[in-house]
C-alpha cells in the first residue's frame, strides 16, 4: 500500500468529527429521502447499484489525482475509506428490505391498529403506537426482554418521519437508517482507537478495511435490532479507557461510566467491558496505596464511587424496573429442545473444541440453522461473519467459488490476527512504557473476556443462533489494532515483519472478494 505524505491542514479538517459526522448524515439523509419518497423508493436495483458505482469510481479517481500529484495524505485515505464504507452499507440497506436477513425481527400492524407483536419491529412499533415503554411482563413477548434504548431511539425516529407526513410502510422501512448511522460511527470511533493505539500508515489503513468492509458490519447497518448500536457503545468504552490511561480525569472517567451504563442499557451483554476496565481501576488502585497518600487514596475512592453510581444508575435502571415490577431476573427467552437449533445434544468438545476437516463445509460455507447440520461454535461464527444465516442452496459456480474462497482465507488469515493481536500486546508489555503495559492489559483480557464470554453464551443457550457472530462483532476492533500494532512493532524485514505484512494483505485481499460477492450477487 502506498505511504502518503504528511498531513496538511486541509485534509486535516476532513478527520474532524463534525466534518465525519457531516458525511454520515448526509449518507443517512440521502437513504431516508430514497427509502421515503415514493417515486424513488420504487427505483430498479440497477439504477441504485450503478448510482453506487458511479460514486465510488468518482471517487477513487479523485484519489488516483491526488496521488499522481504526490497530495496524497493519511487523512485523505482515511477519510475516502470511511466515505467508501458508509457507500458500500449505504448501498446495502438500499438494496435490502426491511425483513431481509433480520434477527428475530418480527411484525408490525401500524399505528390503526391495538394489536402488540412480537419482534424487535413489534417492540419498535409498541413505542411508535402507544407513545411509551412497554408496561408488561417482558418476557411475555420476544425480544421485549432488551433493555430499552435501541428501541426508544427507533420509536421516537418513526414518530418524526410519520409527523413529517411520510407514509407508515415507507418509515418503517425506513428504521434501516439508524443502524446505517451507527454503522458510520464504529467506523470512525475504530479510528479514533487506532490513532490512540499509535496507528499509522499500512497498519492504519488495513484496520479500517477491516471495518468499513467487514460483511458483518455490512449486514448489521441494516439490522433493525441493537447489535449494531451495542458495538458502537462498546467501542465508546474501549476509546474513552484508552483516554482515560493517557489522562486521568474526572471527564474521561465518566465518559466510561455513561459509554458501559448505556452500553447496558442497550444490551446488557455489553456489561463484558467492565472486567477489562476493572482490572486497570484495582490496578491503579494498588498503585495508589502503596505510593499515595491518604488524601490521594480517599480522592480515588470518590472517583470510583461516582464511577460505579454513574454506570450503575444508567445500566442497572431496566433490571431494577422489572425485578420491582414483575419479579422477573435477567436473560433471554429461549427455544424449547425440540427447536431445530438445539445443540445441547451434543458434547461440549463437539459444541466448543476444534472442528475436524469436515466440520468446517468448505465446500458450501453457509450456515443452514440446524443444530444437527452443523453444531460447532467456532464453525458457525465463521460462516455467519460472513454470510449471516443465509442459505442459498441453488448457489453454483463463480459465486460460489468466491464464497469458499473467501471463507477459507476468512478462517486462516482471522486465526493468523488472533496471533499478531497477542504477539503485539506481548511486546509491548514486555517492552513498552508502563502506559503501553496497561494498554496491552486492558486490550488483551478485553479481547479474551468477549471470547470466553461468547463460548460460555453458547454453552449456557445451546442454540445455534447463539454462536452468531454478531454477538462478538467488537472483536473486529481488536483485530484491527492487532493489524496496526505489529505494522508498527515489527520491522518488515524480520519474520514477524514478514507474517504481518502478509497477514494485513491477506485480511485487505479476504475483504476485496467479500465486497465483489456482495455488491455482484442477487442474494443480497
Amino acid at each position: 500500500m502506498h505511504n502518503p505524505t504528511p498531513s496538511s491542514h486541509p485534509a486535516k479538517n476532513l478527520l474532524s468529527t463534525p466534518a465525519i459526522i457531516a458525511m454520515l448524515l448526509l449518507f443517512c439523509l440521502l437513504t431516508t429521502l430514497m427509502q421515503g419518497i415514493p417515486s424513488l423508493a420504487a427505483l430498479p436495483r440497477n439504477r441504485i447499484l450503478g448510482g453506487c458505482l458511479f460514486l465510488f469510481a468518482l471517487t477513487l479517481t479523485a484519489v488516483t489525482v491526488l496521488r499522481l500529484t504526490h497530495r496524497l495524505t493519511e487523512n485523505h485515505i482515511v477519510f475516502f475509506l470511511i466515505f467508501w464504507g458508509m457507500l458500500f452499507h449505504c448501498s446495502y440497506v438500499l438494496l435490502s428490505g426491511l425483513f431481509d436477513r433480520q434477527h428475530d425481527e418480527g411484525v408490525y400492524t401500524g399505528i390503526a391498529t391495538a394489536q402488540v407483536n412480537p419482534g424487535h419491529i413489534g417492540y419498535i412499533e409498541y413505542i411508535y403506537k402507544f407513545r411509551k415503554l412497554p408496561d408488561m411482563n417482558p418476557y411475555q413477548l420476544f425480544s421485549y426482554y432488551h433493555p430499552p434504548l435501541h428501541y426508544l431511539l427507533s420509536g421516537l425516529w418513526l414518530i418524526f418521519l410519520t409527523s413529517l407526513g411520510m407514509a407508515e410502510e415507507l418509515a418503517f422501512e425506513n428504521l434501516q437508517v439508524l443502524p446505517l448511522f451507527y454503522s458510520g460511527l464504529f467506523m470512525l470511533l475504530t479510528y479514533r482507537i487506532l490513532k490512540r493505539t499509535g496507528a499509522e500508515g499500512n497498519g492504519l489503513y488495513a484496520g479500517l478495511l477491516l471495518t468499513a468492509l467487514h460483511p458483518a458490519l455490512t449486514v448489521m447497518s441494516g439490522s433493525v435490532n441493537n447489535d449494531m448500536l451495542s458495538s458502537v457503545l462498546l467501542a465508546c468504552a474501549i476509546l474513552a479507557v484508552l483516554r482515560w490511561l493517557q489522562e486521568k480525569s474526572w471527564k474521561n472517567l465518566l465518559l466510561i461510566a455513561v459509554s458501559i451504563g448505556f452500553g447496558m442499557l442497550c444490551k446488557i451483554n455489553t456489561a463484558i467491558i467492565a472486567f477489562p476496565v476493572g482490572l486497570l481501576f484495582l490496578i491503579d488502585f494498588a498503585g495508589t496505596l502503596r505510593r499515595g497518600t491518604k488524601q490521594d487514596i480517599l480522592r480515588l475512592l470518590r472517583r470510583y464511587l461516582l464511577f460505579g453510581l454513574t454506570s450503575g444508575s444508567i445500566g442497572l435502571c431496566w433490571i431494577a424496573r422489572n425485578l420491582i415490577r414483575f419479579h422477573v431476573k435477567p436473560g433471554i427467552s429461549s427455544a424449547t429442545e425440540n427447536s431445530i437449533m438445539y445443540t445441547g445434544n451434543y458434547s461440549l468438545w463437539a459444541r466448543l473444541g476444534l472442528p475436524s476437516l469436515s466440520d468446517w463445509h468448505f465446500s458450501f460455507p453457509f450456515h443452514p440453522l440446524s443444530g444437527d447440520a452443523i453444531h460447532n461454535t467456532w464453525v458457525i461464527m465463521f460462516q455467519t461473519s460472513l454470510f449471516t444465516e443465509e442459505y442459498p442452496a441453488a448457489l453454483t459456480g463463480l459465486p460460489l467459488f468466491l464464497c469458499q474462497a473467501s471463507y477459507i482465507c476468512a478462517i486462516i488469515f482471522a486465526a493468523a490476527s488472533a496471533l499478531l493481536f497477542f504477539a503485539a500486546q506481548y511486546t509491548k508489555w514486555r517492552k513498552g512504557t508502563k502506559e503501553t503495559g496497561l494498554e496491552s492489559l486492558f486490550l488483551s483480557t478485553g479481547y479474551l473476556a468477549f471470547l470466553f464470554s461468547f463460548a460460555l453464551f453458547s454453552v449456557k443457550y445451546p442454540y445455534t443462533c447463539s454462536s452468531d457472530f454478531r454477538y462478538i462483532v467488537i472483536c473486529l476492533v481488536y483485530t484491527a489494532i492487532g493489524l496496526s500494532d505489529s505494522s508498527r512493532l515489527y520491522p518488515g524485514n524480520t519474520f514477524m515483519g514478514i507474517f504481518s505484512r502478509t497477514v494485513r494483505s491477506g485480511v485487505c485481499i479476504t475483504m476485496g472478494i467479500m465486497l465483489i460477492v456482495y455488491m455482484s450477487w442477487k442474494q443480497w
